[in-house]
């Protein structure tokens, strides 16, 4: 849901309760739209408040992620830390419904005095800022985004100038209106118009959701009218909103967080329906733990996904590339392979010389096979011998070119499957570490320019992905190449079992099989099935229903020098058909992820 007029007044009145007093050492800005408080509260320890105006995410809430800060703060940035730090906070509170929340500071002045400070937050979509007021004036210090007369004509919020309030949508207040107000203003929406999204035109601080959200608390059936409702129904929807907001005063609560496959995807400060049963929802104990959880995961879903992309249309370019290369080389192999024939020209041509001469532009000879005449071309400056000669050496130049060809073919065809093998991995990254390590081995493979600027500090490297069999056995798979040379070729032992897709590009896959199991039959039918499904489901082709899968004792498992990284070969080995075990994956990630405290 959008952080509506509901969302701030649960998170103001948790913040209220515990920053009360709580003195500001530090103030940051790691983006331009967003700043970071580094807060003591008065019961010890280090909290850190963010508040961010961007125009998709704005937010507030308190948080464990840490975030790199520029080396020269912005001007908005000096002047809060002028005015605010060392200062304490005396009251965090919701303007009305409305999606505002002011912030009391009473820090020191120049003179020694101690004096408040406002720090407004309106959280309004791409209307979103962040103002410093002095209260005792209501002029505006400074704002995070700065607005001029040009970009609104209805206030500026710019230093120097009066602190306005946003203008007002004309929307009743829930706190204030009455029942005849709310009635009265139902009748005058169109009678056709759902019940959700009038309470949501009739309301102040309701997003589209949390009406729809309302509707269903007050029993309302789905998608009803507003003709359809009549005075009962205007009572419950009436009702339904005060206790709503009443809940949320008295912090009886269950904050909620929904996923569809572990994405987060929407949020509420209570709790709500999912519209997917297939979906889950997960409480949390506060209003701040469950926006940190949504927030800070779905943000890092969105920085996975745009690194993704940026990689993988860089490997794309590549793989153009090769593709592109390749097809050249196949057109210049058929038109070498078509010069074979000049081999029997120069046969045909040695066994009848004598009956031509110099200066004659064509001779017609019997095939060896066939016994028809065949007209071959000649060069009218050489004798029928030079000629046939002639006819050897473009032979023999074409199957020197044939056999460069395949080498480069061969080698053209390494870097596809290789370039292949590194899409897959960067399609099912699970986090910006493993992009990081993915980014740093097309470096060493000459893909990508290796990045000047890149941290020296080296990074913890991933773990290979684990899972544990039906029969309780150990299944690990690889997450990109790198990892998938040391899992098979240093983190396994001979006697493990492995498994890869039969001619396609995936990962790694290491049984790890306990000493008594010596021999194929010995491993049980259903830890072979389900590791099959894996390494279908992470290889290229994990939508498919039925997928080849190569399996045998890692000791058959070989590198060949010079291969790219996650190229082996192997021998004595079976293949079984594969369904990718998407369940398994989803049952170990869920698990994974209950097991993570909020």
């Amino acid at each position: 849901m959008p952080f509506d007029g509901l969302a701030v007044r649960a998170i103001s009145r948790e913040l209220d309760e515990r920053l009360k007093d709580a003195r500001i050492d530090k103030v940051y800005q790691p983006e331009k739209d967003e700043l970071v408080f580094s807060i003591r509260p008065t019961q010890g320890g280090t909290m850190r408040l963010l508040i961010s105006a961007n125009p998709k995410w704005a937010r507030i809430h308190l948080t464990e992620q840490r975030k790199p800060n520029p080396t020269h703060p912005p001007s908005f940035c000096m002047l809060l830390r002028k005015y605010l730090e060392g200062g304490k906070i005396k009251e965090i509170k919701q303007l009305g419904m409305e999606r505002i929340i002011q912030i009391r500071i009473e820090a020191m002045n120049d003179f020694r005095e101690w004096q408040d400070k406002y720090l407004v937050c309106e959280f309004m979509g791409r209307h979103s800022n962040i103002i410093l007021v002095n209260p005792a004036t209501n002029l505006v210090l400074d704002a995070i985004k700065r607005i001029n007369s040009e970009m609104s004509s209805y206030r500026e919020v710019m230093p120097g100038r009066e602190y306005l309030l946003p203008p007002s949508q004309g929307k009743l207040e829930p706190l204030s209106a009455d029942f005849e107000s709310f009635a009265a203003a139902l009748y005058q929406q169109d009678e056709n118009l759902d019940a959700a999204a009038a309470l949501f035109n009739i309301y102040t601080g309701l997003s589209s959701f949390s009406a729809g959200q309302i509707c269903d608390t007050a029993g309302l059936p789905s998608g009803i009218a507003v003709g359809e409702c009549g005075e009962f129904e205007m009572t419950r929807l009436f009702q339904a909103t005060r206790d709503l907001i009443d809940s949320i005063d008295q912090g009886l609560i269950q904050p909620t967080v929904q996923y569809k496959k572990l994405i987060p995807i929407e949020f509420a400060p209570y709790f709500f329906r999912a519209g997917n049963e297939s979906d889950r929802l997960k409480s949390f104990p506060s209003a701040n733990d469950a926006y940190d959880a949504f927030f800070s995961q779905k943000l890092a879903q969105l920085k996975l996904q745009s690194l993704q992309d940026n990689l993988a249309r860089k490997i794309n370019e590549h793989l153009q590339k090769a593709y592109r290369k390749k097809f050249l080389q196949e057109g210049d192999l058929s038109q070498a392979g078509q010069k074979d024939l000049y081999k029997t020209w120069g046969e045909l041509l040695t066994s009848y010389a004598h009956r031509f001469k110099k200066g004659d532009a064509a001779a017609v000879v019997p095939d060896f096979i066939t016994g028809e005449d065949i007209s071959l071309p000649l060069d009218v400056r050489y004798t029928p011998i030079q000629n046939a000669q002639r006819f050897f050496k473009i032979y023999n130049k074409a199957q020197g070119a044939k056999r460069h060809l395949v080498r480069m073919m061969k080698e053209t065809q390494d870097g596809i499957d290789y370039l292949e093998s590194v899409l897959v991995a960067v399609k099912q990254a699970e986090s910006p570490a493993e992009i990081e390590e993915i980014i740093e081995e097309l470096e060493k493979e000459k893909y990508l320019r290796a990045a000047s600027a890149r941290s020296k500090k080296q990074a913890r490297r991933s773990t290979p992905r684990q899972f544990l069999s039906s029969d309780s056995l150990t299944i690990r798979v690889g997450r990109n190449n790198l990892q998938n040379d040391r899992l098979t070729l240093k983190e396994s032992k001979r006697t493990d079992l492995w498994l890869h897709t039969q001619r396609i590009p995936g990962s790694h896959v290491i049984i790890s099989l306990p000493p008594h199991i010596t021999s194929i039959d010995q491993v049980p039918d259903r830890t072979l099935e389900e590791a099959a499904g894996l390494a279908a489901r992470f290889s290229q082709a994990s939508t498919a229903a039925k997928v080849p899968v190569d399996y045998t004792f890692r000791s058959n498992v070989k590198k060949p020098g010079g291969a790219r990284p996650g190229m082996v070969t192997y021998d004595n080995y079976w293949t079984l058909l594969a369904d990718p075990a998407v369940e398994l994956v989803e049952q170990a990630s869920a698990s994974a992820s209950a097991d993570t405290k909020p």
